[in-house]
This record gives C-alpha cells, sequence and structure tokens, in this order.
C-alpha cells in the first residue's frame, strides 16, 4: 500500500523548503523529495534581501556568511558611486541556505527523501498519487518547487514556460587580502554587459562573480567572453587561485496564468517567480512557499478549492509584472539608467528600497516616470573609490 501524505513538495530549494516547514508545523504530513544528495551546488549569487530575512519562517542567521552596508554602481569601472546601507541584506551559499532549510523542515515534521526523482503524478479521486524513482505515495496535494525545468510543471501545464534570462557566475578565490578589501560591499556594475549588469559579492572565503542579461543583443551573446573580460578589468580579481564557472537560468515571467489546478500547486522557480530588474528570486520563491502553505491549510481544513493560491497570489503578479516593466526600461540603455538613475540619489534610493522591501517595484517604476523632470537635471551623486581598484 502507497504512504499517504497530506502534502508532496517536490524540491528542496527556499520555496519548497518554505512550504513544507510551514504545513509540518501546522501539523500536516509532509514528505520532501530531493534529486540531489544535500548539501548540492546550486547556481546562484546567494543575495539575502532584507525582505527575504524577513518573510523567511525562521531565522538564516546560522547561513549568513557576510552582512551587507555598503552598495558600490559603476559604468564600465567608472565614475562609481555608493550608498550605505546597513541592514540591505546579507550573502550566504545556496548549497548551504538550501539544506538548513530543509533541515528546518525536517525538524517541523516533514519526511525527507534524498535521491528521489519525481516521475509524474495522477489524480485519482481526489488524491494525487505520485510515482517516484523507488515508488509510489498518495497525497492531497502536491507541490511543484522543483525549479526552472520543472517536471511538475510540465506535465500540469504541457507546453508552458517561463519567460527565461540568462546569467553566468563566477565563484573566485581571490589573493590574499582582497576579501578584507571588498568587506561588506556588493558591486555592481551596468556596463560590462550590453542590457544587463555585472556583480561582485563577498562571501566568507571567496568571490561571486557575475552578469545577468535581460535582452539579448548581438554584443552579449558571448556571455563567457564577457565575464572573462569583466574580471580581466581588474588586478586585484586577475590574480585569483582558482575560479568555478557557471551558468544558469533566471525565470522573470510566470509560466501560467494559473498557478493551482487539479490540487497541484507551482512555487519559486517552477512557477517563474523572480524579479526582472534585478535577477533576484528568492523572496519570491520564500513568499510563494508562504503563500501556497496557507492556502494547502485552507484546503486541508474545510476542502475549499486551491484556486485560493492563485487570488493569494495577485499581490506578487503585479508586483513582478512591475518589475518586468521597469527592467524594459532601464535596460534600454544601461548607461543612461546610470547616468540618471543610479547617480540620482531618490532614483537609487526608490531602487534600494525594492530590495530591502520598503519600496514595491510599481512605486519604485512610478518614482522613475513621475520625477523624470527632476533626475533629468538634478546633480550626480560624487564619485567614490571601487574597492576593485585597490
Amino acid at each position: 500500500m502507497a504512504a499517504e501524505f497530506d502534502a508532496v513538495v517536490v524540491g528542496c530549494g527556499p520555496a519548497g523548503n518554505t512550504a513544507a516547514y510551514r504545513l509540518a508545523s501546522a501539523g500536516a504530513r509532509v514528505l520532501l523529495l530531493e534529486k540531489e544528495a544535500l548539501p548540492r551546488h546550486k547556481v546562484c549569487g546567494g543575495g539575502l534581501s532584507a525582505k527575504t530575512l524577513r518573510e523567511a519562517p525562521f531565522s538564516l542567521a546560522p547561513v549568513i556568511e557576510r552582512e551587507i552596508r555598503r552598495v558600490v554602481i559603476a559604468y564600465e569601472g567608472s565614475q562609481p558611486v555608493a550608498r550605505e546601507l546597513a541592514g540591505i541584506g546579507a550573502m550566504s551559499q545556496r548549497a548551504t541556505l538550501d539544506s538548513f532549510m530543509t533541515q528546518q523542515a525536517v525538524a517541523a515534521g516533514a519526511s525527507l527523501r534524498e535521491r528521489e526523482t519525481f516521475e509524474r503524478f495522477e489524480l485519482e479521486g481526489g488524491r494525487i498519487r505520485v510515482t517516484t524513482g523507488s515508488g509510489t505515495v498518495t497525497a492531497h496535494v502536491l507541490v511543484g518547487a522543483d525549479g526552472v525545468y520543472s517536471r511538475v510543471r510540465s506535465q500540469l501545464f504541457p507546453g508552458a514556460k517561463p519567460l527565461m534570462v540568462p546569467a553566468i557566475e563566477a565563484l573566485l578565490w581571490p589573493a590574499p587580502g582582497v576579501l578584507d578589501m571588498v568587506g561588506d560591499t556588493c558591486i555592481f556594475d551596468l556596463g560590462v554587459i550590453p542590457a544587463g549588469y555585472g556583480w561582485v559579492f563577498p562571501k566568507r572565503d571567496h568571490l561571486n562573480i557575475g552578469l545577468y542579461r535581460f535582452r539579448k543583443r548581438p554584443d552579449n551573446r558571448d556571455m563567457k567572453g564577457l565575464l572573462d573580460a569583466f574580471i580581466a578589468r581588474y588586478r586585484i580579481l586577475r590574480r585569483h587561485e582558482r575560479i568555478q564557472v557557471k551558468a544558469l537560468l533566471i525565470p522573470v515571467g510566470l509560466a501560467a496564468p494559473r498557478l493551482a489546478r487539479n490540487n497541484v500547486v507551482l512555487v519559486g522557480d517552477a512557477a517563474g517567480l523572480s524579479d526582472a530588474l534585478f535577477g533576484e528570486g528568492i523572496y519570491y520563491a520564500v513568499r510563494s512557499g508562504t503563500l501556497a502553505a496557507g492556502a494547502i491549510l485552507g484546503h486541508l481544513g474545510s476542502r475549499r478549492p486551491l484556486a485560493a493560491y492563485d487570488r493569494m497570489m495577485a499581490g506578487l503578479r503585479f508586483e513582478l509584472a512591475a518589475a518586468r516593466a521597469a527592467a524594459r526600461l532601464f535596460y534600454t540603455s544601461p548607461r543612461l539608467g546610470f547616468r540618471f538613475g543610479a547617480r540620482n540619489k531618490a532614483i537609487s534610493a526608490a531602487f534600494a528600497g525594492m530590495i530591502a522591501g520598503t519600496v514595491s517595484p510599481a512605486r519604485a517604476l512610478a518614482t522613475l516616470v513621475v520625477l523624470a523632470p527632476y533626475w533629468l537635471v538634478a546633480p550626480p551623486m560624487r564619485p567614490v573609490e571601487s574597492p576593485l581598484v585597490g
């Protein structure tokens, strides 16, 4: 006889772990399926915004490697400007973050099966039979939290895919002393890749360096070459001890008009939930996991339709649509975006507020448009010296 659960969650990323933790904490019988052994590497910048830290269902302090207090933005390395932003966020690594979150879900009562693949699901009289690599289980609800290439999504909505944009990252172990020079500063460069940006994120023992590309153009197709050029631009990055390079896809558009159907819900990357302006997805993963858990608990308690999840997601849908509109505007010309946006105190404050969670993407977009007469003539912020130049 197949084991029975209230919910089967496929994928041990931030979305799946959040849903599993909140469900198990409320007394639901939860099974977590993870196709790899934990911890496992996940290509991701690992930035935890202030709003993510607030939204997480438990403290993430044990996996934080750096508190971020300063952001530096440049254009092709020139005229960098800085904002002191204590409390804006922190840095972690996805391998340790995901493993820690899974541990919390298991401690709350969820069952975990590692190295277990999801194969398919079938509806059986109001329940779901889930076939895995080693057998079958049944559940009231199935949660697809299995990333951009979600197998749950491909069966739930055949042919549906989120809008995806590429990024590439390098994990770089620099020469002694470089990490101290970067310190608690995140660095962004809007000129190193057309229609995108470059980043340098400090971790405990290495730097996470990468490129995000919102729109494909003839001059930004060779992302590996552009990443190599970005690293070669700075002497302190060229003198690295070792490096690992990997590419990834970031979903910046919803995978389907609905994210719940037939007692199956999609969360996180499987649903297409990332911010198109920054490429940030951990907050939306955690938030969607929370909302999905709420809808599932309501369904289990009263058999209310899981369609409530789509209604609960309306706010996030609006936020992400506003972020896509801002990205289309900003990445039309990152040069102008830097000159009139990043170097403008009011505009940069609005976008910093997006990361902190104090300003919605819609409000940031409105600020950009409404203040156009101001930011076109306002004096720019005073340039500073980038930590990369040392």
